[in-house]
């Protein structure tokens, strides 16, 4: 089976099986604290963390004493939750496998509804949307973090497509969650206190070149992606993403910022 034949949550599972997540996901630490603590959980709230990742928000938000269910596609990245908490010394999180635009819940199961970057790269995004506010209940509360869309995620993306194949049908851009009005369109109608903040995370990397070597050997995403570049491009496409990693590359505090929003919602 070729990747142009994997239905979404194959290729979904195929590239966040790749690389080393576990070694980027400390980076968003701070962006999963923010998360929490926007929407307030506390030790009554029910909190389910889709796209769970490496258990960043989940086992924040258990730490505040809440009953957390972690959801996430690939098996791997939900063994590494686990021994994460374990460390944190907590043993009370639910780390359940699944996709995010099919959580295996019922109805209105969860006062809170989570996802830290998570959601951003599910197919189709409406789905996902919808997802989010069914299983919570009314009165609850959605909350997710995402990419900017001017941000250096896209521009390294934008730099990627004119090296790709054509694709006849491509998804929609991941990071139009970070844009207030398509969120609007995908929850508004399901939600009142629609509130946008915006956030940065730091990529701590000696060098532009530094940024591009962690992407090509720890991301998924670029794995896959550099794969269908013939192998001749290679040493232009670096040359232009390190002259795009370069605008964004902050000398002085040897990272790059990597600009969020966090938007939050009440479920009506």
């Amino acid at each position: 089976m070729t990747p142009d034949t994997l239905s979404p949550d194959e290729r979904a599972k195929r590239v966040w099986s790749l690389g080393s997540y576990p070694d980027i996901a400390p980076n968003f630490l701070g962006m999963a604290a923010h998360l929490v603590e926007a929407v307030g959980i506390g030790t009554t709230d029910t909190v389910l963390d889709v796209g769970c990742g490496t258990g960043n928000a989940a086992i924040t938000a258990a730490r505040r004493g809440a009953r957390v269910t972690g959801l996430d596609i690939v098996p791997a990245m939900l063994d590494e939750a686990c021994e994460n908490a374990t460390i944190t010394d907590i043993e009370t999180i639910d780390w359940r496998e699944g996709s995010a635009t099919d959580l295996p819940f019922e109805d209105d199961v969860f006062d809170v509804t989570l996802s830290c970057l998570g959601h951003m790269f599910a197919e189709p995004p409406d789905d996902a949307g919808q997802e989010l506010l069914r299983v919570t209940r009314p009165g609850g509360r959605i909350a997710f973090t995402s990419w900017t869309p001017d941000g250096l995620v896209p521009a390294m993306g934008a730099v990627l497509n004119n090296y790709l194949p054509p694709n006849p049908n491509p998804p929609e851009p991941p990071f139009l969650w970070g844009d207030p009005d398509v969120v609007r369109e995908r929850v508004g109608g399901g939600v009142e206190s629609l509130v946008f903040e915006t956030g940065t995370a730091l990529t701590p990397v000696l060098s532009p070149a530094h940024y591009w070597e962690k992407a090509i050997t720890e991301s998924g995403l670029f794995i896959v992606a550099l794969d269908t570049v013939a192998e001749a491009d290679h040493p232009a496409l670096r040359e232009e993403m390190i002259e795009t990693i370069e605008h964004f590359f902050d000398a002085s505090q040897n990272a790059v910022p990597m600009n969020y929003v966090l938007t939050t919602a009440t479920v009506t």
